[in-house]
């Protein structure tokens, strides 16, 4: 399961300090069982607002309860690091995401998210269209597709995340915009947070 937070810049706030702050890659709590698989800025203007996501990996839906428990707990008050974090990025919004497919990114650090409307198709169809399209741009990969629980997070409900290696790599999925049975309302390019282009 993925929880995936929709951050926003406080364009007050200089850049160096909301990249500092806001970098989710130490711990935020001790022992957590918690992943942060990717952190990710839009680059160049291209996609969405919020301009910011970071995927944690969680293991059910159990754990926003324990978040909820430490997040009241005096501990919480105490960690510096994460009151920090909370001043210096605003989370527009969060999702709690079923994966329906992953594989382990490249080394590559471009990143486009494609955000499809499935349109009266089954989970398994919409993994089927996603999995086909990922076999007709094999220059480019499938880093993760993420259908959203219910209606627990912003629209539009499904995320095919790419990774790859340039511009021009991605170009062929640029201009396809032909997806079976889903509609593809937007997509943005991303590279790891603090190498995005403003």
């Amino acid at each position: 399961m993925m929880y995936v937070e929709y951050i926003e810049r406080d364009r007050t706030m200089p850049v160096e300090i909301f990249r500092f702050l806001g970098n989710q890659e130490s711990a935020w709590s001790e022992e957590s069982v918690d992943r942060l698989v990717l952190q990710l800025g839009r680059t160049m203007r291209l996609g969405p607002h919020p301009s910011y996501l970071a995927l944690w990996q969680i293991p059910d839906l159990r754990r926003l309860d324990e978040w909820e428990e430490y997040f009241h707990s005096p501990a919480a008050g105490q960690n510096r690091r994460s009151q920090a974090m909370h001043r210096a990025i605003n989370i527009q919004r969060a999702g709690v995401y079923d994966v329906l497919a992953e594989q382990q990114p490249q080394v590559h650090s471009l990143f486009v998210i494609e955000y499809y409307q499935p349109r009266g198709v089954s989970t398994e169809e919409a993994l089927a269209t996603l999995q086909k399209r990922a076999r007709k741009h094999s220059e480019i990969s499938i880093v993760y597709i993420l259908m959203r629980v219910g209606v627990l997070g912003p629209e539009p409900s499904l995320l095919a995340i790419w990774n790859g290696s340039s511009y021009i790599a991605f170009e062929q999925l640029f201009r396809d915009e032909e997806c079976a049975g889903l509609k593809l309302e937007t997509c943005g390019v991303y590279r790891k947070w603090g190498d995005e282009i403003l």
